[in-house]
């Protein structure tokens, strides 16, 4: 099934990303804000152009695993405006950069292959899904009370993942279809750790470990 071969065939990323300084930082509860805010931005950048390109695609396939229950977009904007304070110019222009060329990347394989963006879908989706075991941390580290602020961490639902994933293992059979999926899937991955790369640079302004010295 192709959830089973795209868990096991991403699971070096998963742990490549999760020893990233951002991610570090998160669990740490050190993570400035503009670095999280700055995340929040570029994964708006990123899914807009997703789920943009899926809910509007006309391939059966597509049409098949794509629900309106996995949109994010409206979660992002909701969490950007509870930090309106955070300025766009606090969010390093390598964040962005890297957010449009990988939005840039889903739009092309959207065009010419369609099946194959649902690689992209399942990085995304289960980015969401890791988001539940980091909610705790970004709340404690930001002092949030309640969902806002927290809106895209928090929306992870095994429920609706687990009916996700029935959806990609009925719809997707075919052996070269599969091939397709998983080589997006790690192009998306490598995609998102450059923008996590980015976002693990300290912004100018920020203190870095030499200054402790």
């Amino acid at each position: 099934m192709i959830m089973r071969r795209l868990r096991a065939e991403t699971r070096s990323w998963h742990d490549a990303l999760e020893a990233t300084p951002f991610s570090i930082d998160l669990v740490g509860r050190t993570l400035p804000l503009r670095r999280y805010v700055g995340q929040l931005a570029a994964y708006r950048i990123i899914l807009d152009t997703l789920e943009t390109r899926l809910a509007g695609s006309a391939d059966p396939i597509v049409a098949a695993v794509w629900c309106a229950d996995l949109a994010k977009v409206p979660l992002l904007n909701e969490d950007l405006e509870f930090f309106a304070a955070v300025s766009a110019d606090d969010i390093p222009a390598a964040v962005v950069c890297a957010a449009e060329q990988f939005a840039a990347t889903i739009s092309d394989y959207a065009s010419k292959d369609p099946v194959s963006s649902l690689g992209f879908l399942y990085v995304m989706e289960g980015s969401t899904l890791g988001g539940l075991e980091l909610a705790g941390h970004v709340r404690a580290t930001f002092g949030l009370t309640d969902s806002r602020g927290l809106a895209y961490y928090s929306s992870g639902d095994r429920r609706r993942w687990a009916a996700y994933a029935t959806r990609m293992n009925d719809a997707l059979l075919d052996e070269s279809q599969q091939r397709r999926v998983l080589e997006t899937a790690d192009e998306g991955y490598r995609a998102i750790a450059g923008t996590i790369a980015a976002l693990s640079e300290p912004a100018h302004g920020e203190p870095t470990p030499d200054d402790a010295d």
